[in-house]
């Protein structure tokens, strides 16, 4: 199921977006590398982990975009709010699913 809301332009847009934000981490976390050891650096150790979330989500939002689904909730399959996804490009659930799951 497409978005019909989502025009092939905007999408285009949004999917150079991810990639430049995919690039950028992966480039991060390729410097902390080296000190990503929690008995060497505690605080690269975090930061590599909060980065290797953040290139997981990006790279399935990269892979909705090709299949399809971007914008489409990965719980309940409605479409995510167009304000949510300009604030958090990879957002996989809409704000009611991701909700519940925080909530649990």
């Amino acid at each position: 199921m497409k978005i019909p809301t989502t025009d092939s332009i905007a999408l285009g847009g949004v999917q150079r977006e991810l990639e430049r934000q995919l690039e950028e981490r992966l480039a991060v976390l390729e410097e902390l590398q080296p000190f990503a050891l929690p008995s060497v650096d505690p605080v690269a150790y975090q930061t590599s982990a909060s980065h290797r979330v953040a290139i997981g989500q990006i790279t399935a939002a990269l892979n909705r975009i090709a299949a399809g689904t971007y914008g489409l909730c990965t719980r309940c399959g409605r479409p995510i709010a167009a304000a949510r996804l300009e604030v958090l490009p990879y957002a996989a659930a809409c704000i009611e699913c991701q909700s519940h799951a925080e909530a649990a």
